[in-house]
């Protein structure tokens, strides 16, 4: 027998036993989805600015898009998840451990733990806290809305996870100008939110701008499309009227149900975007023009950009759906520094606050503010007793070269572009707004802090710079840690 012959016989030999293992170790990925309409019937209190407003009309209907996901290896499950993505400005503490409470009988099997809840930040989403704003009138009491949330969400995950069925996956990134900055900063270093850039004195917009557009596919045993998470750096906010919306993802969804099947269930997940918005502070003019000569409203031009980015991936990734990938599900609970309140910043809020409380009907913004002002007196009394800290849950999965960690915050994108960067992963997903164990708030880089103005300043903050970067070196160890296993 020649050398060549041997050797060949050897390959081949040991190829065989290498696929055997392989089909033997095979773990496999089980996928359910299913679609809940979360908009109530009648008027409902809208949140997402300082003043409530009473909806008595639909823009968009609000949904929560549920993708259930289970590992087995035979028998043997090896571990599983839950993903709700709500159509909410935010999941308000308590919001997800009574979520939990209320559907986790219906889920026999299931490590309630390992589901999680993530708003896309629409700003014209019912309310969920009762004491949030002053008065809501006629409308639904928030009271009564978040039974009604519970329900219809709760329904459409026992469908998904009892309808979980063997499946595959894959993972692609794709582009699209969807959101700004919107901070500008002026010739003596102040920055505004929202702020006039047609001044003299503005300088520049403050900060990086991350357009990628991160898509996870899951397909049915045919390797039919099933359902699609897509991430990307933007709260859904375009929509800030007196009607209820879901924003561009109303969009997005309805230009990739027509594209490939009304069966297709899009959850739409915020990246870090806390100093981002779809919003223009430059270019308006030219912007709007373009809309009218397509024939699109600003949401529908936004689902355009998005819809043809998930379009562009899915022709490339399609070649590569794995069916058989690891998959593994770490919850982690920690503290982060707290921002500590100055005694500047004290003395400011007890004297905005004192007039607003004294006052027996507070109209507009004021109830929302005075709000506010007693948090920051409160933390600045209880940080002499002991310095302030924000307990964390976030989410880690690894499916496959892929990974998904969660924050509670409205996160800077400086912070998530620094996970991007350090991540061992092939392709890193990130999900802000998720999972709050306490209040959800922005978190400022150093450089915006100095800048001050809204989302900077320390009443919409109860974790600053120290406390994100603690958070991205926990991100990163904790997405390493997958790998190490």
């Amino acid at each position: 027998m020649s050398l060549f012959r041997s050797w060949t016989i050897g390959w081949i030999t040991a190829s065989l036993i290498y696929s055997a293992a392989l089909q033997a170790s095979a773990v496999e990925l089980r996928i359910g989805a299913a679609t809940a309409d979360i908009t109530p019937d009648g008027p409902i209190p809208l949140t997402g600015m300082q003043t409530v407003r009473i909806s008595r009309s639909v823009h968009s209907r609000c949904q929560a898009n549920v993708l259930a996901l289970e590992a087995r290896d035979g028998k043997k499950v090896v571990d599983q998840a839950i993903l709700v993505s709500c159509d909410l400005c935010v999941i308000r503490a308590g919001i997800q451990d009574g979520f939990r409470r209320h559907v986790a009988e219906r889920l026999p099997g299931f490590d309630i733990n390992k589901l999680f809840l993530a708003a896309t930040h629409t700003h014209a989403a019912p309310v969920l806290l009762q004491d949030r704003y002053d008065d809501y009138g006629d409308a639904m009491q928030p009271a009564d809305y978040v039974p009604f949330l519970f329900e219809r969400m709760a329904e459409a995950v026992v469908q998904a996870w009892d309808q979980r069925a063997a499946g595959a996956v894959a993972w692609g990134l794709g582009h699209a100008v969807v959101g700004n900055n919107r901070r500008a900063v002026y010739s003596g270093g102040s920055a505004v939110m929202y702020g006039d850039t047609n001044s003299p004195t503005f300088r520049q917009i403050e900060g990086y701008e991350d357009h990628a557009v991160d898509v996870l596919f899951f397909y049915d045993g045919a390797k039919q499309l099933q359902a699609a998470a897509i991430t990307l750096a933007c709260p859904a906010q375009s929509v800030t009227g007196s009607s209820l919306s879901a924003d561009f993802w109303h969009d997005v969804r309805t230009l990739l149900k027509e594209r490939h099947g009304a069966r297709l269930c899009v959850l739409g997940f915020c990246a870090p975007a806390g100093d981002q918005a779809p919003n223009l502070l430059f270019r308006k003019a030219s912007e709007a023009r373009m809309d009218k000569l397509r024939g699109l409203t600003r949401t529908q031009e936004l689902g355009r950009r998005i819809a043809n980015a998930f379009d562009d991936v899915l022709r490339v990734v399609e070649r590569d759906v794995r069916s058989d990938v690891r998959f593994v599900h770490h919850i982690e609970r920690f503290d982060v520094p707290g921002r500590k309140v100055t005694d500047d910043e004290y003395a400011r809020a007890k004297r905005l606050y004192e007039p607003l409380a004294a006052k027996e009907k507070r109209a507009g913004p004021d109830h929302w503010n005075m709000n506010f002002y007693k948090l920051t007196i409160d933390r600045y009394e209880a940080q002499q007793q002991a310095d302030p800290s924000v307990g964390i849950e976030m989410h880690v999965l690894r499916l496959g070269d892929a990974v998904i960690a969660t924050n509670p915050f409205e996160l800077f994108v400086d912070y998530g572009v620094q996970i991007q960067a350090r991540s061992v992963a092939e392709q890193t997903f990130l999900i802000q707004l998720a999972s709050p164990l306490d209040a959800t708030y922005y978190v400022p880089t150093p450089r915006a802090v100095a800048g001050g103005g809204y989302s900077a300043i320390v009443e919409q903050s109860l974790v600053g710079p120290e406390g994100g970067q603690v958070l991205v070196e926990r991100t990163v160890q904790a997405i390493d840690q997958l790998w190490k296993e």
